[in-house]
């Protein structure tokens, strides 16, 4: 894995501090050493390309919640669909190891800018906390969440084999 790929594309968004950087290059580090088994990557390529990808943790001292600690998109690829795509990876990731699970994004109005801010209400995520300028003048802190449910295979009808007569 080539982190300085991952890192340049979190440094082109222009929305991280240079503390996120350093924390995102430590969970790159991690997530590609095997250190943490709680920590995934997903990313989606065009080509060879790194069009976009996300750092996914298991919540400390919780089974089925998790929060995203990065969600990257190549500025080149923004409103592509490239930020949806990387939502139902980590949706689909969370629904595998368990029917139900928790996702947590903590982000500020810098990222948001850099992702769209109708991305995540559009996925289907609540707004459940907002704190005004948290990380300075005009740059807010925000949690959005959603509850996840694998979807359950239809029963079939007692005697019959799924299909009416």
């Amino acid at each position: 894995m080539d982190i300085a790929e991952y890192e340049g594309l979190a440094r082109d968004m222009d929305a991280f501090l240079d503390i996120e950087l350093d924390i995102l290059k430590e969970s790159l580090l991690a997530s590609s050493g095997g250190q943490s088994g709680s920590c995934s990557l997903v990313e989606v390529r065009d080509g060879k390309i790194l069009a976009g990808f996300a750092l996914l943790v298991r919540t400390a001292n919780t089974d089925y919640t998790w929060d995203v600690t990065a969600l990257c998109v190549d500025p080149s690829y923004r409103d592509k669909g490239i930020g949806a795509r990387l939502i139902q990876l980590l949706e689909d990731h969370c629904l595998e190891a368990s029917s139900s699970s928790i996702l947590r994004f903590e982000t500020s109005s810098r990222k948001i800018g850099g992702l769209g801010p109708g991305l995540l209400p559009g996925a289907g995520y609540s707004l459940i906390g907002h704190i005004v300028d948290f990380y300075g003048k005009g740059d807010d802190y925000f949690i959005y969440a959603r509850h996840l449910l694998r979807p359950q295979p239809e029963a079939t009808p007692a005697g019959g084999e799924g299909k009416a007569p």
